[in-house]
């Protein structure tokens, strides 16, 4: 029997984080969409990081809260409900260790994982997306071509591993340090050949490119990542050769509730402020929400919310408890994207004019929503794993 509850001290932490958003994150969203291509709102980060929130899911052997992947996913969604923007800073953390944890060794996970702990807040990032437009990491699990992959091995000698390459849209890149990234060991480019690594940002050779100017996610940066004849020491392979492409799905598997996670925090807070507005913007007199075709599309918002975040949940209890989570993972991404972009859709035309006037919340609730529409994978990515898991 499926019990979607958390212990009280988690359940006071998701509370505590609520709290957080409101007062610091909330009241500078408007502001971080607005100025996100030129800074890095360190003071937000600072707050995280007092708090351990900037990767809480790390055990707490390596300094962190050692959170389930349910309490994890609420406590996007309170963030998210503040700014998607500053969730994907902190879900892109989430993404980048978890091939360290699930695939890394010891010496590994003591080097790296206690760098996103401590209360001067350091960032990881993940490098997936390639630069070529003819490329996509996604498509590895289909038929796809990769012998042209956009990083090469130049030479390997018995300690170090020389990469060239260059990997596009790495979301947190202009303040990490350190990133997770994908490679072909050999030109056949076969799924067998696929090797995931983690680098050190610092390291001699890595260079981090211009900041992409997004639709929405805007307060958590994305760059390019080039990488200019690196010297990669073996020991910063994650998993035995070979074995990249499946640490690469599990890991997307594991990873892809937290998105929808942050999906439902958008759709939350369209809806609430049309809500809000629907009771203080009158309509012939009265308040529109007194009008039914307002207040009926409000009920439909809240059962849609609620329902995907069940299924958000669901696929974080299989997670949490060693059950098949593939397919419940792919279903959530779906539904919680999909009812992201349709309540903030229709939020807009409840809140009125002013929610199209760029700088409003309601716009930048739309644009969020989309852009988490393709993070992690599309819609029609998500539904063709679901399709293979068939009987």
């Amino acid at each position: 029997m499926f019990r979607y509850t958390i212990s009280k001290h988690d359940s006071d932490l998701v509370m505590m984080v609520r709290e957080l958003v409101n007062n610091y994150i909330t009241p500078n969203a408007v502001y971080l969409d607005e100025k996100s291509d030129r800074i890095v709102d360190f003071n937000t980060l600072n707050i995280l990081a007092e708090h351990n929130l900037l990767t809480p899911n790390i055990p707490k052997e390596y300094g962190g809260l050692g959170l389930s992947h349910l309490t994890t996913a609420m406590i996007l969604e309170e963030i998210a409900v503040g700014c998607a923007g500053v969730a994907s800073i902190v879900s892109t953390n989430l993404h980048a260790v978890s091939p360290i944890l699930t695939a890394g060794t010891k010496e590994q996970k003591e080097e790296f994982l206690p760098r996103l702990t401590t209360k001067n807040p350091e960032l990881a990032a993940l490098a997936l997306i390639e630069h070529k437009p003819n490329l996509d990491i996604f498509a590895f699990s289909g038929n796809m071509d990769i012998r042209n992959s956009s990083i090469n091995v130049l030479d390997v000698d018995e300690d170090y591993i020389t990469l060239k390459g260059h990997k596009d849209y790495v979301m947190n890149a202009p303040t990490a340090s350190f990133f997770t990234t994908m490679f072909s060991s050999t030109p056949k480019g076969e799924k067998k050949d696929l090797q995931v690594i983690v680098l050190p940002m610092d390291t001699p050779g890595v260079v981090v490119g211009n900041n992409k100017k997004t639709l929405g996610l805007r307060a958590c940066i994305a760059s390019e990542v080039i990488l200019d004849n690196v010297k990669v020491a073996k020991k910063y392979l994650l998993g035995k050769l070979g074995s990249g492409f499946l640490v690469f799905m599990q890991n997307l598997d594991r990873n892809v509730a937290f998105t929808g996670a942050i999906s439902l925090g958008v759709a939350r807070a369209a809806y609430e402020t049309a809500l809000s507005a629907s009771k203080t913007r009158m309509y012939m007199g009265k308040p529109s929400f007194e009008q039914s075709a307002v207040s009926y599309n409000l009920a439909d918002m809240a059962t849609k919310i609620n329902a995907a975040r069940l299924s958000v949940h669901l696929a974080c209890y299989c997670i949490d408890n060693d059950l098949d989570y593939s397919q419940a993972a792919s279903k959530s991404k779906v539904i919680s994207s999909s009812v992201a972009q349709e309540v903030t859709s229709n939020a807009m035309e409840i809140v009125g004019g002013r929610a199209y006037l760029y700088g409003h919340q309601s716009e930048k609730y739309l644009r969020d929503a989309k852009m988490l529409a393709i993070v992690d994978g599309s819609e029609q990515f998500h539904k063709n794993l679901i399709a293979t898991q068939f009987d």
